[in-house]
């Protein structure tokens, strides 16, 4: 009698959402899975982020417009961007290379490449989050984007213009309008405009959970014990080297190690340009005020959402390594930023909560996703940078077709590994 062969297993190195989502897909496709973690599920970026899935995200982080404001922003050391002075060399490569990938003709490939992974992104979150029984942790509300000036509305028109092409069109409203719909905002503001595209979750890290959960009651694993080490002999990952457990023998491998992942895969000689980029928030849960949805405004590039435990204000980019010391300023120039169009908003007491996150940045704003170069069993889902959260389902769902040998439902290439 013949033994039935066992279904493929995947090791998943990372359990923020866009390993737990990469887990929950595999599964989809019949793979048993298990995950991997130094931490807690879900207290990475995926606990701290602005909870905002930007479907409507289309243009590069880096593009021609950004690259002008860039130097005035540096000038302010708790600007929107700042590169501490002592690690300026290490990042320099990385910004080179975003200089390159802010010439018309890549931005138009990156955002095409984008939009693909853009197309599916409510869906996606749909399907996840109905299996992880969290649906109602999704609010399918449009954010607010306000303006102090017409002259900052006209500076984003090509922008808007942009998104439109794509099928994201923007509401334009009047002054009256944008206090009807969020009566806290100062009565300077002239004008506001939907993103075209952007909904929230209540609790990053709750959705998290909830669909790590599902996967564990679906027959997955969870291992909290950090990964020193992939082990590759002859074109073929062999074995994961843990602190606490040793050698864990393998058969396929996800790394989705978020900023952490080039310090798995650099000693294999994959050549990848990723940087953390390191994000702030502030949560108040006495804030004062109300707000009905995320607000943005075309100041600073940041985010205020009403989340389950209060108001979450988010964003900014501070380039400083993996390791460096957090800066709380960078923090507490969140709360000074929105005052300006929140005048309501309470001062941080003592129960306000500051946070630190590195996102995974890569210099054309696309992530690393589908298969290694230096081994057949090994595959990365990663390089997310601002939209983790956004793109978790989709290029979990896309990188487990590819691993089950079926045809994904867009272009692969613009994300390969090879293309740094």
């Amino acid at each position: 009698m013949s033994v039935a062969a066992l279904p493929p297993h995947a090791m998943i190195i990372g359990a923020g959402i866009v390993g737990v989502a990469t887990a929950a897909h595999l599964q989809q496709q019949g793979f048993r899975v298990t995950l991997i973690d130094r931490g807690p599920v879900g207290e990475g970026c995926s606990f701290g982020n602005a909870g905002i899935l930007a479907f409507a995200d289309v243009l590069p982080t880096v593009r021609p417009n950004v690259l002008l404001k860039i130097p005035g922003w540096l000038i302010d050391p708790l600007g929107p961007l700042t590169i501490r002075p002592a690690y300026l060399p290490r990042a320099l490569p990385w910004f080179l290379a975003a200089t390159r990938n802010a010439l018309p003709q890549r931005v138009r490939a990156i955002t095409a490449a984008r939009a693909a992974l853009c197309r599916s992104v409510v869906d996606d979150h749909r399907d996840l989050l109905r299996t992880a029984n969290a649906s109602e942790l999704m609010v399918e509300r449009e954010t607010l984007r306000v303006f102090e000036s017409e002259s900052e509305f006209e500076a984003e028109a090509h922008e808007r213009q942009i998104k439109a092409e794509h099928g994201y069109q923007s509401i334009i409203y009047d002054a009256a309008e944008c206090r009807e719909m969020e009566p806290a905002l100062a009565p300077h503001i002239v004008k506001g405009a939907s993103h075209g595209g952007w909904y929230f979750i209540k609790s990053p890290l709750k959705v998290t959970q909830a669909v790590a959960a599902a996967v564990v009651q679906g027959g997955g694993e969870f291992i909290h014990d950090e990964v020193l080490a992939i082990d590759v002999k002859d074109g073929k990952a062999t074995a994961l080297v843990l602190a606490q457990r040793g050698r864990l023998p393998v058969d396929r491998v996800v790394v989705a190690a978020g900023a952490y992942s080039n310090r798995l895969l650099k000693p294999l000689g994959e050549r990848i340009l990723l940087e953390a980029e390191r994000g702030y928030h502030m949560e108040l849960s006495d804030p004062g005020i109300s707000l009905s949805r995320p607000v943005t405004f075309a100041r600073t590039p940041a985010v205020i959402t009403p989340m389950e435990g209060g108001l979450r204000m988010a964003g900014t980019d501070e380039f400083a390594g993996l390791d460096a010391a957090e800066n709380w300023q960078r923090a507490d120039a969140l709360f000074r930023n929105f005052k300006l169009i929140l005048p309501g908003l309470k001062a941080p007491g003592e129960t306000a909560s500051r946070w630190m996150g590195r996102r995974p940045g890569t210099p054309d704003s696309l992530p690393v996703l589908g298969p290694s170069t230096r081994a057949a069993n090994l595959w990365y889902n990663f390089g997310h940078s601002h939209l983790g959260l956004t793109w978790a389902p989709s290029s979990a769902r896309l990188l487990a077709q590819l691993m089950a040998g079926k045809k994904p439902s867009v272009d692969m290439s613009p994300y390969r590994a090879d293309r740094f």
